[in-house]
């Protein structure tokens, strides 16, 4: 007798365990079940939610029929196999494609397959564990309570959710009474992190004229009856949500056991609330008059994607030069294709303006995926593109993964920024995934910015890429001239403000004229640390080591670690010395808008950082205020510094363009040349010119200067020069472990060890191996952190060692409760 086997990898929290799971097939479903569906497993002594990565025949005697090869096979020893309890899907969530894809993502950057479907899957889709209870036979006379609980057992059983939030949290001593009493089952069971969102329709059952013939009955002796009739006659269905009525409402009810309605319950999809993440945008007249430029750069695209062979383009256009609009026309050519195109942009604030630009061409084909959104929307959005209702997705990084099955183009605007980077495991880079879909459907990616990354380039150098220029603004107006100020000089000239003469010029010609200004400064809070102006001491944070950061907050000081979340007061003596000596240092967003208010008390202005931007919504409102002019000048951190447009912006001001440079990374320099690069770009990009003027404390560093010349040759040439001389990405691959654990020397021995063991197994490799040292902030969290870092030509060549060394030290650590983890960077996109 043969049995369907499906092979499920269960949802497991521990890294321990890295394979699938066989379990029988119910016969009952053996025609149902598919490859990608959710299905609900016994696992140990509770139920788990698991995904069926494959499906094969088996014969007595383990004689196979494969329909899906497995990857893995349960050994498992003459016992027999568990039943499948429950299939959660209809259909399946995963295409064959993206579990295609997890398996590149185990291969690529080293992590687990359960990893890599948590990454694919959005989090709606993921299970939570509950209790189950139902009803047994009545077995004594119970008191009230428990009476009420176990009668409303009786029509259907109940998770464990659903009883708390009838009866509140005393249900729980009252299910454990009926639970001694064996008066109710109790079973663990899978429950939905977000199920369908069901609406209750009141459909007539008669004709409009016997429906007011029974109106008219009612009119005196059941009046709301009679009201709900006349609707029902006039309009036909009713929602009762829109008429404030629930189904047990005592009118509706009447009128459904007269035989008159009844009551249905559809499913509706939630789609995300056009006014929380769109910006509605006026177009210009002049964004519609396409430059040679973008008429070039639309044709070749277009030629691309009819070609159905998978191409690569570098879209380099300098800010305001109109690349939204080239990638609004090739995606027209896309659907006129039956094909389906993906936009990646780097933040959720960029989403709002792109959304409403897209939303505004395509209307209801555009699908919208980010994290902002509520569980039950990102839910519902992402079965429209699975059911091919949607074949536009505009989304953040994680909308990479969006199951569209007619992939025809993607776009990842803004491609040099480093949030495409995913910041827990798996560590994967977005646009290396972007890539991989492209080849898998001989797809086309646009990779667009105005300040392209040098991974980027360098594949253009290598023909691996075609470069498209637009080199000019789609109004004809020039970039902004930028002023770059030397603040020593100011220093020396007696000026004690955070900002120089040229910055507050620019601030008084705009309120003057009436237009809007931008003042940027990548860092948030209000000054970047304290310290005792007596003893010299820094207040650190107590569980990292890292200065903490001044916020004020309604006119109290706190101090915050900006990694742990821990906050104390502000001290007025110095817990060192005891001397009231604390004073701030460093410049923070909260300090400039504290200082524009005080020297321009007439002038609005608008903060958007971290702080001012957590509440749902929160972005789309600033962006939506700060385009109708409600603010004359808006401060923020890199939130403002891409992407965003607002016409009446005509200066810029880049606060501390030195802020970067301190950072220990290798792309400190083209970082910072990037954001002046485009935060300047925010001005003169309307009618109106702009200017920008930069305040820095190194007016000679090449990236700033080149910054200040919209040089993007200069700094690639110099900034190459340098990569290449000390062997970092392009030029190479970096992978980055890391050991963390509460005592310091269990996290130095554990990256010892993996340096130790990387070595042996790459030794007759050329490979780079920087020795096991504390990370940049060496403790977070109360755990310490040692790092070593691989460098390689090729993962191909060295995956298969570096993984090993990893997974061996990580079950070293595992028992000792530290942590590991494996940071594979792509180098080369």
């Amino acid at each position: 007798m043969s049995i369907l086997v499906a092979e499920v990898a269960v949802e497991l929290r521990s890294k321990a365990v890295d394979r699938l799971f066989d379990y029988q097939v119910p016969v009952l479903w053996e025609s149902r079940l598919q490859v990608g569906q959710r299905v609900e497993v016994p696992f140990g002594r509770v139920t788990r939610q698991g995904l069926v990565i494959a499906l094969h025949w088996e014969e007595s005697g383990q004689r196979e029929h494969a329909l899906s090869k497995a990857s893995s096979q349960e050994q498992r020893k003459g016992k027999p196999l568990k039943l499948i309890l429950e299939v959660l899907d209809e259909s399946p969530l995963l295409t064959g494609e993206l579990l295609y894809l997890s398996k590149w993502l185990q291969i690529r950057y080293g992590c687990t397959l359960t990893d890599a479907l948590t990454a694919l899957l959005p989090a709606p889709f993921r299970g939570q564990i509950d209790a189950v209870y139902s009803a047994e036979k009545s077995l004594g006379i119970f008191d009230v309570q428990a009476q009420a609980v176990w009668q409303w057992l009786q029509e259907k059983p109940r998770s464990g959710k659903a009883l708390r939030r009838r009866f509140g949290p005393a249900v729980t001593g009252v299910l454990t009474y009926l639970l001694e009493k064996g008066a109710i089952h109790r079973r663990s069971s899978v429950q939905p992190l977000v199920g369908a969102h069901q609406i209750a329709l009141l459909e007539p059952i008669l004709e409009p004229e016997l429906l007011l013939i029974q109106a008219h009955k009612r009119q005196k002796k059941a009046p709301r009856q009679a009201a709900l009739l006349h609707l029902l006659a006039e309009q036909g269905t009713l929602e009762l949500k829109t008429l404030t009525l629930q189904p047990k409402n005592s009118a509706v009810q009447a009128i459904c056991q007269a035989g008159l309605a009844r009551v249905l319950y559809v499913q509706q999809g939630r789609r995300p609330n056009p006014a929380q993440v769109a910006v509605t945008v006026t177009p210009s007249p002049e964004s519609f008059q396409l430059t040679p430029w973008q008429r070039q750069a639309i044709d070749a695209i277009g030629e691309a994607v009819c070609s159905s062979e998978e191409n690569t383009f570098v879209l380099h256009g300098v800010t305001g030069s109109g690349k939204t609009e080239v990638y609004l026309q090739a995606i027209e050519q896309v659907l006129q294709q039956s094909g389906g195109a993906l936009v990646l942009v780097p933040e959720i604030a960029l989403t709002p303006q792109m959304v409403g630009r897209f939303q505004e061409r395509f209307g209801d084909q555009v699908a919208i995926l980010h994290s902002g959104l509520g569980d039950g929307e990102r839910r519902d959005e992402w079965l429209r593109v699975l059911r091919g209702e949607a074949p536009i997705v505009v989304g953040a990084r994680s909308a990479v993964f969006a199951p569209l099955a007619t992939l025809r183009l993607i776009v990842v605007d803004e491609e040099h920024e480093p949030s495409y980077k995913q910041g827990e495991t798996p560590y994967y880079d977005a646009r290396d995934v972007a890539l991989w879909r492209a080849q898998y459907h001989h797809a086309t990616v646009v990779l667009g910015s105005a300040t392209p990354s040098l991974e980027a380039l360098h594949r253009v150098s290598k023909g691996e890429a075609h470069l498209l220029a637009l080199p000019e603004r789609v109004h004809g107006r020039g970039l902004p001239p930028v002023e770059v100020v030397d603040m020593r000089a100011e220093l020396r000239a007696g000026s004690q403000e955070i900002f120089s003469r040229a910055v507050l010029q620019g601030i008084s010609e705009v309120l003057t004229a009436g237009s809007q200004a931008i003042l940027f400064l990548n860092r948030r809070g209000y000054a970047a640390f304290v310290l005792c102006r007596s003893c010299g001491e820094t207040l650190l944070c107590p569980h990292c080591d890292i200065s903490l950061t001044l916020h004020r907050d309604q006119g109290i000081d706190w101090l915050r670690c900006h990694y742990c979340g821990y906050q104390t007061r502000m001290p007025t003596l110095c817990p060192h010395c005891g001397e009231p000596a604390m004073r701030p240092f460093g410049l923070g967003t909260q300090q400039v808008e504290t200082e524009l208010q005080r020297l321009f008390p007439r002038a609005k202005a608008l903060r958007m950082d971290v702080d001012t931007t957590r509440r749902k919504g929160a972005y789309r409102g600033l962006i939506e205020s700060f385009l109708r002019h409600e603010a004359d000048i808006l401060v923020g951190t890199q939130m403002v510094a891409k992407g965003l447009d607002f016409p009446e912006v005509t200066f810029v001001g880049v606060i501390a363009a030195d802020t970067l440079f301190s950072v220990p990374d290798f792309r400190a320099a083209e970082r910072t040349f990037q954001l002046i690069t485009q935060v300047a770009g925010r001005a003169g990009r309307a009618q109106r010119p702009g200017r920008t003027v930069v305040q820095t404390y190194r007016p000679d560093h090449y990236a700033i200067i080149a910054a200040a010349h919209h040089d993007q040759g200069s700094f690639y040439r110099r900034e190459m020069e340098l990569r290449r001389e000390f062997v970092y990405p392009p030029f190479c691959e970096l992978a980055v472990f890391m050991a963390s654990h509460p005592q310091e020397h269990v996290a130095r021995g554990a990256a010892a060890r993996f340096e130790r063991e990387v070595s042996r197994r790459l030794v007759a490799k050329a490979v780079g191996i920087l020795p096991a040292v504390p990370a940049g902030v060496s403790r977070v969290g109360d755990h310490y952190r040692y790092q070593v870092v691989v460098k390689y030509s090729h993962w191909q060549a060295v995956g298969t060692e570096v993984v090993s060394a990893y997974r061996l030290v990580l079950d070293k650590m595992l028992p000792l409760h530290g942590i590991c983890t494996l940071n594979v960077h792509a180098g080369r996109i």
